[in-house]
C-alpha cells in the first residue's frame, strides 16, 4: 500500500472522505512541500509518509467537525481561518477534505507566506487565501471558524481567536490532552475573550496508541 492510499484510508476513519481529485492535490501538495523543505525549513519531517498520516491528516478530525457543525444550505461557502498556518498542513486538509469552504492561511513569517503563497496557486485549490499577518495584530475578521495547531498557549489562542471570529463562531484549538478550564490562566482568558467551551473531540492518528484532542470553544461575543 502506498502512503497515499494509506492517507486515502486514514481520511475514512476520521470521518472525512477524500476524492479521487483531492488526494491527487495532496499528493502535489507534498511533493511540493519535500521539494521545497530543504530550502525554506517548512518541517522537520523528510518523508511524505509521515507528512500525510502526522500532519496532513491532523486537519481532518477538524473538517469533519465543522462539516457537522457549520454545513447548511443557508451558508455553503462557511470561512475558515488557519491561523499560525506554517507549512500548511491544518488549512490544505481543511480545504482538501471541504472543498466548498473558504479557507485562508494566516502566516506571519515570510519564508513561509512566500512558500504558501505559491502551494496555493499550484494546487489549483479556489477559495484558498493565503494572508500575512502576525497572530493578534492583523485587521479584525469575521470567520466562522479558527483553528490553530501550536500556536500559542491556549489562553493567547483564546485571545487571538477572538479578534477573527464572528459572533457564533467556533475555535477549534489543537490540544495535547483535555484543557483545564478550572485553570485561572485559561477561565480568565475564557471571560476576558468572551468564549464558552463546548466539547473536546478526541482522536487517533493512523499508528497511534495515544488520545490527540480537539478543544472546541464557541464565540458569544459579549464580555463579562
Amino acid at each position: 500500500m502506498t502512503e497515499l492510499e494509506e492517507f486515502s484510508q486514514a481520511a475514512l476513519r476520521l470521518g472525512a472522505p477524500l476524492s479521487a481529485q483531492a488526494l491527487e492535490q495532496a499528493r502535489a501538495y507534498v511533493a511540493f512541500l519535500l521539494e521545497r523543505n530543504a530550502v525554506v525549513n517548512l518541517t522537520a519531517e523528510t518523508q511524505p509518509r509521515a507528512v500525510y498520516l502526522r500532519h496532513l491528516a491532523d486537519a481532518l478530525p477538524a473538517a469533519a467537525y465543522l462539516k457537522k457543525a457549520l454545513a447548511s444550505p443557508d451558508s455553503p461557502a462557511p470561512r475558515l481561518a488557519d491561523l499560525g498556518a506554517g507549512g500548511g498542513f491544518i488549512g490544505f486538509g481543511l480545504k482538501l477534505a471541504w472543498p466548498q469552504a473558504e479557507v485562508t492561511l494566516i502566516e506571519s513569517l515570510q519564508r513561509k507566506f512566500e512558500f504558501l503563497n505559491v502551494a496555493a496557486l499550484r494546487s489549483g485549490l479556489k477559495g484558498l487565501k493565503v494572508v500575512r499577518a502576525r497572530a493578534g495584530l492583523g485587521p479584525s475578521a469575521a470567520f466562522d471558524a479558527v483553528v490553530e495547531r501550536a500556536v500559542a498557549a491556549l489562553p493567547r489562542a483564546l485571545d487571538i481567536a477572538a479578534t477573527l471570529l464572528k459572533p457564533g463562531g467556533l475555535l477549534l484549538a489543537y490540544q495535547s490532552r483535555p484543557p483545564e478550564l478550572s485553570q485561572p490562566a485559561v477561565s480568565r482568558a475564557l471571560r476576558r475573550s468572551g468564549f464558552s467551551f463546548l466539547e473536546n473531540v478526541a482522536y487517533r492518528l493512523p499508528g497511534e496508541t495515544r488520545q490527540r484532542c480537539l478543544a472546541v470553544f464557541l464565540y458569544r461575543s459579549e464580555r463579562p
